[in-house]
């Protein structure tokens, strides 16, 4: 709010810096406040029983460069995200499920990372399961944290200074109990974290 009202007072062509400066203040708080409110709706729908899996069939590449395209405008200066695919392209899943799923996922791996680091996601769908795994080269979280992940409200205390609410994987998790799915993780402190998720492939 005070970016938006300082903003009026830069009217000179050489002042665009500053305008800059407390446009992206502005982009960055409201989508920290977007994603906050998006978790809460999103746990409350769930909890309340009102989400259900509806899969259907689609193209798992071009999904997925779509979505990759999509997230390519939060990286960081010179961060990256790359993708690869092996085995069958058409899936049966819940397309709003998995998306949400993929976006906290892909996100988390930018946010978590420094400048110039990459994302990696890689799909496989072979033998009627379709695997989804993201890398990331980020800050990793401490081991003795690890069981806490999947709680509700839990952060790692070496993402104090990072915004976040503590919902994003307990939402993931629900949302792939939902399609019958899991999802794994390993992660070494200060050299990054995978998380991989699995999901049945019955039609």
């Amino acid at each position: 709010l005070s970016s938006a009202n300082l903003i009026g007072r830069y009217k000179k062509e050489e002042q665009q810096d500053k305008r800059n400066k407390h446009l992206k203040r502005i982009s960055s708080s409201v989508q920290n406040l977007t994603t906050l409110l998006n978790d809460f709706l999103s746990l409350e729908k769930i909890e309340s029983g009102i989400i259900f899996a509806n899969p259907t069939h689609l193209d798992l590449p071009n999904y997925i460069a779509n979505l990759k395209e999509e997230l390519s405008t939060i990286c960081k200066e010179g961060q990256t995200i790359t993708y690869e695919h092996i085995g069958v392209n058409q899936v049966y899943v819940d397309e709003h499920l998995l998306k949400n799923i993929l976006i906290n996922l892909v996100s988390n791996g930018l946010k978590y990372s420094t400048t110039g680091k990459t994302v990696e996601i890689k799909s496989q769908n072979q033998n009627k399961l379709l695997s989804i795994q993201v890398k990331d080269e980020g800050i990793g979280i401490p081991q003795e944290e690890q069981k806490h992940l999947f709680t509700q409200f839990f952060r790692a205390n070496n993402v104090t200074d990072i915004q976040g609410t503590g919902l994003g994987l307990t939402i993931v998790k629900r949302y792939l109990n939902l399609m019958n799915g899991e999802i794994i993780f390993v992660s070494e402190l200060g050299k990054g974290s995978t998380f991989s998720i699995n999901i049945p492939q019955n039609s």
